[in-house]
């Protein structure tokens, strides 16, 4: 069995969030508009898009909110859940 510090799991998961964070903040207080390219893979990108919209958008924070922008962000892009491991 892999031990999780091996997968690089929560170095990438570090990163996301501080990605996330950084537009958020550059969009909210700065008011600067962002764009976004994760040069190591396109999941990357909707991942710090998603997050993004969640930290500066109450309504993505309810239940319909989340699925829409979970419809918009990663399903609408191909993301596939089920290949994910």
């Amino acid at each position: 069995m892999q031990l999780v510090e091996n997968t690089n799991w929560p170095s990438m998961t570090r990163l996301i969030l501080s990605a996330s964070w950084q537009t958020a903040f550059h969009v909210h207080y700065n008011r600067l508009p962002v764009l976004l390219h994760c040069s190591h893979g396109w999941d990357r990108t909707s991942q710090v898009a998603a997050l993004s919209q969640l930290l500066l958008d109450p309504h993505y924070r309810m239940r319909e909110g989340f699925s829409t922008l979970v419809e918009k962000d990663s399903l609408s892009f191909g993301w596939t859940w089920r290949r994910k491991e």
